[in-house]
């Protein structure tokens, strides 16, 4: 059974921590994250089925342990990632122990994801750049597409959880950095989509439509798409 910590437990993270906590492959499942609120609610639920922590982690020290084997990172941006892993005195680098996986499912540029990997590994972690798509709601129900990257023996270190948390796990060759670039290439035509949507609706209410009713026609027809 692995232990895992989640750093990031709001929309996305939370969803991942609580499919992990239904999972059979994990023995512990620790949730951290800067609001004590979520941090709480979190370990009363890993409580109730048999995964909690000894205790209430009030910091990112408290959060990681000997045992910890794989911490999910979740967070908003690169720069919460370069905080968490990197600096200070009280980060994964140092904290986490050697032979753990550092599993990390922010979206950050393929640059830093391959420094974090190349720092990383020389300090004896492995380290797996894998961004997820899919939404809160897949990510609760362990549903997510993974889109990841890195070296051979740290993906297979990483396979239990990543299974946990997917309906579908796609593996870019050529190490760190693969999946980062994926997934900017994806989020580049979700922006795409983003925008065309926009556009319509702002046309159809310009020319009088009920832009209710052709949200639902468009949902119904060919020019529907995940992101309208």
């Amino acid at each position: 059974k692995m232990h895992v910590v989640v750093v990031g437990i709001g929309a996305m993270g939370g969803g991942m921590a609580r499919a992990l906590l239904d999972s059979e492959v994990t023995g512990t499942v620790v949730g951290y994250d800067k609001s004590t609120e979520a941090v709480q609610m979190f370990y009363e639920e890993s409580q109730r089925v048999q995964k909690a922590s000894a205790s209430v982690p009030t910091s990112l020290g408290d959060s990681i342990s000997k045992d910890t084997n794989i911490t999910v990172i979740s967070l908003v941006n690169e720069a919460q990632c370069e905080q968490v892993c990197f600096g200070g005195d009280e980060n994964l680098i140092n904290l986490m122990p050697k032979g753990a996986c550092v599993v990390l499912t922010s979206t950050v540029t393929a640059t830093w994801a391959k420094k974090a990997d190349t720092t990383f590994r020389a300090s004896g972690i492995l380290f797996v750049d894998c961004p997820v798509s899919g939404g809160p709601a897949r990510a609760r129900q362990g549903d997510l597409t993974l889109i990841a990257s890195g070296e051979a023996s740290c993906l297979d270190f990483a396979k239990p959880v990543l299974d946990a948390l997917a309906g579908e796990v796609h593996v870019i060759q050529g190490g760190a950095g693969g999946g980062s670039t994926v997934k900017c290439v994806h989020q580049l035509l979700a922006g795409v989509h983003i925008c065309a949507a926009a556009e319509a609706m702002a046309m159809a209410a310009k020319a009088g439509i009920d832009v209710a009713q052709l949200y639902r026609i468009v949902n119904g027809a060919a020019g529907a798409s995940w992101m309208f």
